[in-house]
């Protein structure tokens, strides 16, 4: 039986997954011609997984997720259950769905999300430095989305999607829910309740609304980076 060829496993080694969920799977991977670590996102090749590849490919800004390139296979990379580098499967989806790979760049640093939770678990720091620190980060959050409002409306900013870069700089990403930002002086039909439900402006459970979406989702973030929650539970009563 002729083998599976797949591109990933030919391109790249030291392959180890870093994130997981409804969206698929992402892995830290090293590219074997540059000698140079990536991120790679492999989701189902649906036609909303394009919409962050669209997204993506129009953005380039030193506080934005770089993205390089994407290709389809038939097959999705999956490590063995030890999640070690010396094994590894492909899985068909046995039909005629394939999966989209997407080549970015790898984000060292944690989440804004694990930014948040170390601080509010830490006596060690300060108001004054954590409001300095608050301040600093969400200069680079909004100028990036400022650039973002050019072209797109992310739709799910949050910690969670928010990274630190290698350097320590800010670098949002995630842009699978993103939307054309079309006339910017109107408000589009778009699909409702689309977004985090913590993150959602009100508009967002209609179908009209505008790239103020991202600014409520801006304020709470902010708001986070200021203020000491000590649970989840709080967070979501506050």
């Amino acid at each position: 039986m002729r083998p599976t060829l797949c591109r990933f496993l030919e391109d790249f080694d030291s392959i180890s997954r870093i994130g997981k969920g409804s969206f698929g799977r992402v892995f830290k991977a090293r590219r074997k011609l540059e000698d140079q670590y990536f991120a790679v996102k492999i989701v189902k090749n649906k036609v909303n997984a394009y919409r962050e590849v669209s997204a993506l490919s129009k953005l380039n800004h030193p506080n934005i997720v770089r993205y390089y390139t994407c290709w389809v296979e038939e097959t999705a990379y999956r490590p063995d259950s030890s999640e070690s580098n010396s094994t590894s499967e492909l899985l068909s989806s046995g039909s005629s769905l394939e999966f989209l790979y997407i080549q970015m760049e790898l984000c060292e640093g944690d989440t804004l999300r694990a930014w948040i939770y170390q601080r509010n678990s830490s006596d060690e720091v300060t108001d004054t430095e954590r409001r300095k620190d608050a301040a600093h980060i969400f200069h680079q959050i909004l100028q990036a989305v400022q650039y973002i409002h050019k072209h797109v409306i992310h739709r799910d900013l949050k910690p969670a999607n928010i990274m630190f870069g290698s350097e320590g700089g800010v670098k949002v990403g995630d842009f699978g829910l993103a939307t054309a930002v079309d006339n910017d002086e109107e408000q589009q039909q778009r699909s409702r309740s689309t977004g985090t439900r913590l993150y959602m402006s009100p508009e967002q459970l209609t179908q009209f609304y505008d790239k103020k979406v991202d600014i409520f989702a801006l304020g709470l973030i902010y708001f986070e980076l200021l203020w000491k929650l000590g649970t989840d539970n709080e967070k979501s009563k506050v």
